[in-house]
């Protein structure tokens, strides 16, 4: 029972894996991707349904209440990793984007503003085509001044940010790290499968 408990858990892992993959590439898709707050809101619905689901399913058949108000400690970790996943996930959706089909323009800083964004610190810089006549984006103004001129990328159907720089390279490394973090992932969640079933059989 154990063993098969353990196996049963690897492939829940890799649906959990499939579902967090399956909501950044959506919001990918989308005009706006995670700008908008019906779709952040639309995908941390569907993990978080995912996550509890699970968590109900072992504690039920662990049939353990002995365990208090304790921090769970493993079911924690999954969290986090099907978190770190969609984070990985999005930045390589993006950096594979823009390699494909980003286009690096010459910029100018037309202004700089108190960043407004939720998680943001700082001053942004607002971008503008080297000949003033189109808004590019906004990027984080480190020790950029008006006036300043720069190389960006730009996405040309618009779904992601104006980045720094010229078009990246291929985000190889990025995928290689999310099978690493899913690998991860199902371990832990062999190890809950485990437990659950062990403490059943007490």
């Amino acid at each position: 029972m154990r063993l098969l408990w353990t196996a049963l858990a690897v492939p829940v892992s890799a649906v959990l894996t499939g579902m967090a993959f399956g909501v950044v590439y959506g919001a990918s898709l989308t005009p706006v991707g995670w700008r908008n707050p019906m779709v952040l809101g639309f995908g941390a619905l569907v993990l978080a349904g995912a996550l509890l689901g699970l968590a109900f399913v072992l504690y039920d058949f662990r049939g353990d209440s002995t365990r208090g108000w304790e921090i769970p400690l493993r079911e924690t970790a999954v969290a986090a990793c099907v978190a770190v996943t969609m984070l990985v996930c999005w930045l390589a959706l993006k950096d594979q984007a823009l390699h494909e089909r980003g286009r690096a323009v010459r910029a100018v800083v037309t202004d700089l503003r108190p960043s407004t964004g939720v998680y943001d610190a700082g001053t942004d810089a607002i971008l503008a085509d080297a000949a003033h006549h189109r808004r590019l984006g906004v990027i984080g103004a480190g020790h950029l001044a008006v006036g300043d001129r720069l190389t960006v990328t730009v996405d040309p159907r618009g779904r992601y940010d104006v980045s720094a720089g010229p078009p990246p390279a291929a985000p190889g490394w990025m995928w290689d790290l999310s099978a690493v973090i899913a690998t991860v992932q199902a371990l832990f969640t062999a190890s809950l499968g485990f437990s659950a079933a062990a403490g059943r059989e007490r």
